[in-house]
């Protein structure tokens, strides 16, 4: 939307932290000064899930320093739950004027720079899937879909079925006039596979511009959420049994001219697309940590629940990892459908670019495309989020396009996370071992 003619009563100033969770601060519109950019402290890229800090820290911010906020007005849009605030997502800048490294967002714009000195434009369009679940209290430890205005639950069955998402109009309809307010480009809305869970897809545009918005969007959907009273999830795989919750990324390439490279021919994908695909293949299993990015992330690989289980492509596969979808030959592109909606939007996009980068610099060659069920081959991806950032550790060429400082950060992040989890008393440690043992 641009810049306001006049600043809202409230300006909401944004980054996105590791785990893709809008932190920041909110200032008075009328004290607003471009010349004295405000300030943050740079530990929020060091913060967990839980609210502690990670080990970096201590090498890369032990001072705990400012950084410098710098709003992309490009981004500005009202805060439609909010009377009389505006939202700005900002560039973390260090206090030399540098972007910083470890700034998910930054990580992003550092691997379309890769791009662009290629005469590159990749083009993205996100899908992504969420529950509506019965609100909680931090102590609760069942997550319930919600129930909708007929008062009756639904146990799955009805994809697809727009009677099925009119039960959650209030809400929906809550989410469309919002996005409408803040010129977010939704193209579709589904009712999903999965009771109460519902589906949107991001109109397709540059890759930073669409991780903006998809950010925007997750925060926007909980908000009117919340505003009804439910909780809109985005984690993996909330409900046991039930299909877990998928982000799934659509990509296509522009040249200097503006035109698809991936454009098919006779159907069929072009060298440059398999390609990117080879890419996918060969490095996102280093990059896994960054598309399954938490415990309950490798819960939602499931055969037949509409979670690929191996990285294996094909042509309108949706059995697959990777999928070339039927369309308009001009429209040719390769549809990841391999990360949750827990990714982070920032680092789900830079990590599937950056992958398909490593395989069009290297010209590698894709497997043969699945026709088959791929459900039916053996498993091939890595089994826990240990085992992800271990491998994500060793990978050079991967660390060298998204930089050294944001991968071991990440790690830290994460392995802090593990740590807390290790020592958690899970529900079923309670229920199985508390009252039998």
């Amino acid at each position: 939307m641009g810049k306001p003619s006049e600043m809202p009563d409230e300006l909401e100033l944004l980054l996105s932290d590791m785990n893709g969770v809008p932190r920041g601060k909110t200032l008075r519109g009328i004290s607003y000064s471009e010349a004295h950019p405000p300030h943050l402290a740079e530990a929020i890229f060091f913060q967990t899930i839980t609210g502690g800090y990670a080990a970096a820290m201590e090498t890369y911010d032990p001072n705990d320093r400012d950084l410098l906020l710098r709003p992309d007005w490009s981004t500005y849009v009202p805060t439609p739950w909010k009377p009389d605030t505006g939202q700005v997502i900002c560039e973390s800048l260090d206090q030399a004027g540098e972007r910083l490294p470890y700034d998910p967002r930054n990580v992003l714009r550092r691997v379309l720079d890769a791009y662009e000195s290629m005469g590159l434009r990749p083009v993205v369009a996100p899908e992504v899937e969420f529950y509506l679940l019965e609100a909680v209290s931090s102590h609760d430890l069942v997550l319930t879909p919600a129930t909708g205005r007929s008062g009756a639950a639904e146990f799955g069955g009805e994809s697809f079925s727009p009677d099925a998402l009119e039960k959650f109009m209030p809400i929906v309809a809550e989410i469309q006039q919002a996005c409408r307010q803040t010129g977010l480009e939704l193209s579709a809305m589904v009712h999903e596979m999965g009771p109460a869970q519902i589906e949107l897809n991001v109109a397709h545009g540059d890759a930073l511009s669409r991780a903006d918005q998809l950010f925007q969007l997750k925060r926007l959907i909980k908000g009117c959420a919340r505003k009804h009273g439910a909780l809109a999830s985005f984690m993996a795989k909330p409900l046991a049994d039930l299909p877990g919750n998928g982000l799934h990324l659509h990509c296509s390439m522009e040249d200097e001219t503006g035109r698809n490279i991936f454009a098919l021919n006779r159907r069929r994908a072009p060298a440059v697309l398999q390609h990117f695909i080879a890419g996918l293949q060969a490095h996102l299993p280093q990059a896994f940590a960054l598309v399954a990015p938490n415990v309950n992330s490798y819960k939602r690989f499931v055969r037949d629940l509409s979670a690929p289980i191996n990285l294996e492509w094909g042509y309108d596969n949706r059995t697959t990892g990777f999928r070339v979808p039927f369309s308009d030959a001009r429209a040719g592109r390769v549809e990841n459908r391999v990360a949750g909606a827990d990714a982070n939007p920032y680092l789900i996009i830079a990590a599937t670019l950056a992958c398909g980068l490593l395989g069009m610099r290297a010209a590698i060659k894709p497997t043969k495309p699945i026709a088959d069920d791929a459900y039916g081959l053996k498993p091939a991806l890595p089994e826990d989020l240990g085992e992800a950032l271990r491998i994500l550790e060793q990978s050079e060429g991967l660390i060298d396009l998204l930089g050294e400082a944001f991968v071991e950060v990440f790690v830290s992040v994460k392995r802090g996370e593990l740590d807390h989890f290790g020592k958690t008393i899970t529900q079923w440690e309670v229920g199985y071992l508390g009252s039998t043992l």
